[in-house]
């Protein structure tokens, strides 16, 4: 059994190098024993926060910690959205219209970004 495979073990993912770009073999483990009774995650647009998110709340899930989440935005509340294919089809009725536009897109295009990165 993997490190991370193990209950209390929270897998984030592996290591990043920033002089060289990319990832070394190590995995990025977080012990649950350090979590607290409060977090907040704070950065800037696409920093990755909503990412991070959800793989604590995915590795709590799974060693049965209790997760309340206030995310005013509604990004994790599109995790409960499960899809067979996760065709931009399947997406499309779910997609905000506003939020399409401030990234740039249009809703389909949007849709087919969206179910793209749920792949």
């Amino acid at each position: 059994m993997r490190d991370y495979e193990k209950l209390g073990a929270f897998y984030l993912g592996r290591r990043w190098d920033a002089a060289g770009q990319q990832t070394v073999g190590e995995p990025l483990l977080y012990d649950s024993k350090d979590l607290t009774t409060h977090a907040v995650c704070v950065g800037m647009t696409g920093s990755g926060k909503t990412g991070l998110g959800v793989t604590l709340i995915e590795e709590a899930a799974i060693d049965g910690i209790p997760i309340i989440a206030i995310d005013p935005k509604g990004d994790l509340g599109n995790l409960l959205l499960t899809f067979r294919s996760l065709r931009p089809n399947d997406v499309r009725p779910w997609i905000d219209e506003a939020d399409a536009a401030r990234h740039g897109r249009t809703p389909d295009e949007h849709a087919s970004s969206t179910a793209k990165l749920r792949r």
